[in-house]
């Protein structure tokens, strides 16, 4: 009886030592971040730029409340990004093309500056207020550990922007974390 516990004990040991990490990985969300961007008229179509906006991230607090400390987490995707014309009232994203996204971190020129595309889109359905916008599978962990999460992007359009316009951007994230990795 006590090689049958001993043979069992050394066949749990065995299955959980060469058994892959990823069993104790856990996966939460990152709080849902607005990014919101206003938009001037202009007289012609053609690109819109979108200027960095910036939301507050704090990823250390939210992994420590799921158990891991920022070292342990091993990738932040983004989920689903979600355009959403806010004004005016009237409007809709007929005259949108196409457009691009990305996350960037420091000034353009310093060296700590860094760009990642995070989605990119090239068919609008005409009509509509709200837009879901298909994110890269990119890893966003180095951007996700700043203070703050920077968006910009670009649009191009088929006729002028005629009003002062409101885009908001809701984007939603996974992280993944493995509180037990050395």
């Amino acid at each position: 009886m006590k090689t049958l516990k001993l043979a069992t004990l050394a066949l749990v040991f065995f299955t959980f030592s060469s058994c892959d990490n990823e069993v104790f990985d856990v996966k939460f969300g990152l709080n849902t971040k607005e990014i919101v961007f206003n938009l001037e008229p202009n007289a012609s179509s053609g690109e819109i730029i979108l200027s960095p906006q910036s939301q507050a991230i704090n990823l250390d607090s939210l992994a420590s409340a799921f158990g891991a400390d920022i070292s342990k987490i091993k990738s932040v995707t983004i989920t689903k990004i979600t355009a959403i014309l806010v004004s005016p009232d009237t409007s809709n994203f007929d005259i949108l093309e196409s457009g691009v996204l990305n996350l960037t971190t420091g000034n353009i020129g310093d060296p700590d500056f860094d760009l990642l595309k995070i989605a990119e889109f090239n068919q609008v359905p005409k009509g509509i207020k709200e837009l879901n916008i298909s994110p890269s599978s990119a890893d966003v962990l180095p951007f996700a550990k700043k203070p703050r999460l920077t968006v910009s992007g670009k649009l191009v359009t088929n006729a002028p922007l005629k009003n002062a316009s409101t885009i908001k951007l809701v984007i939603d994230f996974e992280v993944i974390a493995n509180p037990i990795t050395p």
